[in-house]
């Protein structure tokens, strides 16, 4: 016995085959868009490798190269012969002379630095002393009570000592190699300025000429001697 389909049967049928194709029609059509992608990304390394290994193959040197820098010669090429004016030419141009005498007045650190028989003190904006010479000369009488040197540095960044050692150089009845007095002034960070004071000998000045030996650190040493300040003690009008 035969069964027979109704209208809505046939009409799910006709649903389900159309519902059938589209799902087909959307896999095929997902299926081309990554083909296409891999393509394109496949002839893109292709044609970037190809115009990289022209670039290279354009270049005027090769891996090859007997010498990086001289790809026209299997080896260096033969170099002159030396002579007197090709190498070695600085030997002939006298060098300027940079040392720094220690006989003389001291440089470098210090700004200024002078001889005087006294001395002011001010207040600077930064709260250090300002000290600045009054009377700066390098000529004292023998009634002078004591010499003052008076300096400015520049600014630093650690505090330190500033030392000065008398002699006497030509002074009768004193020993040139004995020191008669020492003074030291300590600077902070925030001082750019200060003085020593240094006094006669037991017996006071003698005529003749003296030196003052001056010291950066927080000894006396041969290494950090800065400079040699000299004056000299006239005789006094009443002798």
């Amino acid at each position: 016995m035969w069964k027979t389909t109704t209208e809505p049967e046939r009409q799910l049928k006709r649903m389900a085959s159309i519902t059938s194709n589209w799902t087909a029609a959307q896999t095929y059509a997902k299926a081309m868009h990554f083909f296409r992608m891999a393509t394109f990304i496949v002839l893109t390394g292709i044609m970037t490798q190809v115009a990289a290994h022209t670039a290279y193959a354009s270049s005027p040197h090769s891996p090859h190269d007997p010498q990086h820098g001289f790809s026209d010669f299997e080896s260096l090429p033969d170099l002159p012969p030396e002579g007197p004016d090709t190498f070695h030419s600085h030997q002939n141009i006298p060098l300027q002379d940079t040392s720094i005498s220690i006989d003389e007045a001291p440089k470098g650190l210090f700004r200024d630095i002078t001889l005087a028989e006294g001395f002011e003190e001010d207040l600077e904006f930064r709260r250090g002393h300002g000290v600045y010479p009054v009377g700066p000369t390098n000529v004292f009488s023998q009634e002078t009570v004591a010499v003052f040197v008076v300096f400015r540095v520049h600014k630093h960044y650690a505090a330190y000592e500033v030392i000065g050692r008398l002699y006497p150089e030509t002074a009768d009845g004193l020993d040139p190699k004995q020191w008669i007095d020492e003074d030291a002034m300590y600077l902070a960070l925030e001082d750019e300025s200060g003085y020593l004071k240094l006094f006669p000998p037991s017996k006071g000045w003698q005529p003749g000429r003296y030196r003052v030996e001056i010291y950066v650190g927080y000894e006396v040493s041969a290494l950090n001697r800065m400079g040699t300040m000299r004056f000299t003690i006239q005789p006094s009008l009443n002798n």
